[in-house]
C-alpha cells in the first residue's frame, strides 16, 4: 500500500513539473516571437494584430495574408506609367510590418505613414494624401515635337518582384516639368520641392509640388530606390506658360537628346522642415531612358521622420556648333549648358520602397 501511494506521488508531482515546463515554454516561445512593441498577454494574445495568435484565430485578416488591396493609375508626360496592384505575398513572410496591419496607425501610431484622418499609407498606398495617389499628369500633345529623326525609344529596365515575393505593388511614378532662368542667370536651373513657385508648376504630379506632399511620394519603412527618367523636350508655342510655369520667348532648337543633373537628398522634419544630407552625381540620361537606381535607404534610416529629393544643376547638351546637330538632333553633342530660358525640361520619377517592385 505504501509503495502504490509513493508510486502515486510520483505520478502526480511529474504531471505538475511538465504543466509547468509547458507553460514556461509557451512564454518564452510568446516573447521572442511577438514584437516587443506590442502588449499580447492574455486575451490580447489572440487579438491584436501583430501577435503571433493572431493569425492562428483569424487567417482571413489583411494581416494575415487573407486579404488584397488594389491601386489605381497615375499618367506623366507622354509616357506615364501605373501605381497601385495587388498585394498577397508579403504579410505572409512579414505580419508584423507596418503595411500589413489595418489598425496600425490607430495600435501604434506614428507620424510618418499615418495620416490625420487614420490612413494607413503602407497598407493602402492610393488613398488619397499617400505616396501612390496623385494627379493625373495629361498627355500633353507637344512633348517631342522637334526631333526631326523621331523621339528616341525608352532604354528603362523593366521592373521586377523583389527576392522572397511572388506579388507586389508597381512602383510610384510623378512627373516634373519647368523652365530655366537661362544660360546667362547665376540662378541654377532645378526642380524642388520648397521652391517658392513649386506651387505653380504645371504638368507636374501634385505629390511633387510640396515638402509635405514629396515626404508621402517616398514613403517607406526601409527599402527606398530611386530613379529619374528624362522625358523628350516638350514644346511650348503659343504663350510662355502654356506647358511649363515661368517660360520664356524666343528662338527655338532642335529637342535635347540628353540631361545631365544632380541630385540632392533632404532630411524632412515632422513639421516639414527640411535639411541636406547629400548630393549624388552628377548623372547623365539620355531622352525616355532612366537613370541607375539611387539606393536612399541609409538616407531614409538617418531621417525617419521623412525623406525628400531635389533635382539640381540641370544641363542639356546643346552647347554645341550646328555642325553637330543632324537628323537625330543633338546624339552626337556630349557638351552641356544650362538649358535655355526658352525652353521646358520633364522628368519622371520612379520610386521603389517597401511593398513595391523594384528596379536596377
Amino acid at each position: 500500500m505504501k509503495q502504490k501511494t509513493f508510486l502515486l506521488m510520483i505520478t502526480f508531482f511529474a504531471l505538475i513539473l511538465t504543466g509547468c515546463q509547458q507553460k514556461a515554454s509557451k512564454k518564452s516561445s510568446s516573447s521572442t516571437t511577438n514584437p516587443s512593441s506590442l502588449n499580447c498577454s492574455g486575451q490580447a494574445y489572440w487579438t491584436t494584430p501583430g501577435c503571433v495568435g493572431f493569425c492562428q484565430n483569424s487567417p482571413s485578416n489583411y494581416a494575415c495574408n487573407g486579404g488584397t488591396t488594389t491601386g489605381g493609375t497615375t499618367t506623366g508626360g507622354t509616357t506615364g506609367g501605373t501605381t497601385g496592384g495587388t498585394v498577397t505575398g508579403m504579410c505572409a513572410l512579414n505580419p508584423t510590418a507596418a503595411y500589413c496591419s489595418p489598425t496600425y496607425c490607430s495600435a501604434l501610431p506614428k507620424p510618418y505613414g499615418c495620416l490625420a484622418n487614420g490612413t494607413n499609407c503602407f497598407q493602402n498606398q492610393t488613398a488619397a494624401g499617400c505616396g501612390g495617389s496623385s494627379t493625373v499628369v495629361a498627355a500633353n500633345p507637344y512633348w517631342g515635337v522637334w526631333y526631326p529623326g523621331g523621339v528616341p525609344a525608352s532604354t528603362c529596365s523593366a521592373t521586377t518582384l523583389p527576392d522572397g515575393l511572388t506579388t507586389a505593388l508597381e512602383t510610384r511614378k510623378g512627373t516634373i516639368t519647368l523652365s530655366s532662368p537661362g544660360k546667362e542667370s547665376a540662378i541654377p536651373t532645378e526642380y524642388s520641392p520648397f521652391s517658392s513657385d513649386a506651387s505653380q508648376l504645371i504638368n507636374t504630379t501634385t505629390m511633387l509640388k510640396s515638402v509635405a506632399q514629396a515626404k508621402m511620394f517616398f514613403l517607406t519603412d526601409s527599402v527606398l530606390k530611386f530613379r529619374v527618367k528624362v522625358n523628350p523636350e516638350p514644346d511650348s508655342p503659343g504663350t510662355a506658360s502654356s506647358v511649363c510655369y515661368g517660360r520664356g520667348t524666343g528662338a527655338y532648337l532642335s529637342g535635347y537628346t540628353k540631361l545631365k543633373y544632380t541630385v540632392k537628398v533632404y532630411a524632412a522634419s515632422s513639421s516639414n522642415a527640411v535639411s541636406w544630407l547629400a548630393t549624388l552625381g552628377p548623372f547623365t540620361t539620355g531622352v525616355n531612358g532612366c537613370s541607375e537606381a539611387i539606393d536612399l535607404s541609409e538616407y531614409k534610416e538617418a531621417s525617419p521622420s521623412g525623406l525628400i529629393v531635389t533635382i539640381n544643376d540641370v544641363q542639356e547638351n546643346k552647347n554645341c556648333s550646328n555642325w553637330n546637330w543632324n537628323s537625330a538632333g543633338w546624339n552626337a553633342c556630349n557638351t552641356f549648358n544650362k538649358v535655355r530660358k526658352m525652353e521646358c525640361w520633364s522628368m519622371d520619377f520612379e520610386v521603389a520602397a517597401d511593398g513595391t517592385k523594384t528596379f536596377d
